[in-house]
């Protein structure tokens, strides 16, 4: 006898699916970032934000950076196509301590990384299609 012939066991495997699908969006709700956009971070936020994404991009930036403007639209625009990758942004005037935990001293630096580890790094207004194929590396 198949499933479909059985209306018993239709009616388990949909009310577990059901309960699946539930369990799935609540946990989706419970994060607090998503994919998609660009997060400002602090120290605090940071590490929460490095959690919820397998691979993470970080924008270390100042507002007195020319080239970190070139960039900040390219950020935006990666984070709009890899929604499965976290984009963040970390204001070093604001918060040093991160830069410099980081070693990063060069504006702009791209720092990527992969379960909550830094593995790659750029430097520079670089074009996107640079961005993109240090990303590809990674998947």
């Amino acid at each position: 006898m198949s499933v479909e012939e059985d209306p018993e066991l239709q009616e388990l495997l949909n009310r577990k699916l059901k309960q699946l699908l539930i369990r799935a969006e609540q946990k989706e709700e419970r994060k607090k970032f998503k994919g998609g956009v660009v997060h400002h971070l602090d120290s605090n936020s940071l590490r929460e934000f490095l959690s919820e994404f397998k691979t993470a991009v970080i924008d270390f930036w100042a507002d007195w950076c020319p080239p970190c403007h070139l960039l900040s639209p390219i950020v935006e625009e990666l984070a709009n196509e890899y929604r499965n990758i976290g984009f963040g942004k970390v204001d070093v005037k604001r918060y040093p301590e991160i830069a410099s935990y980081y070693g990063v001293v060069n504006l702009p630096t791209l720092l990527i990384f992969y379960e909550g580890n830094p593995v790659d790094y750029i430097i520079g207004a670089v074009p996107k299609e640079y961005i993109q194929m240090r990303l590809s590396r990674l998947n």
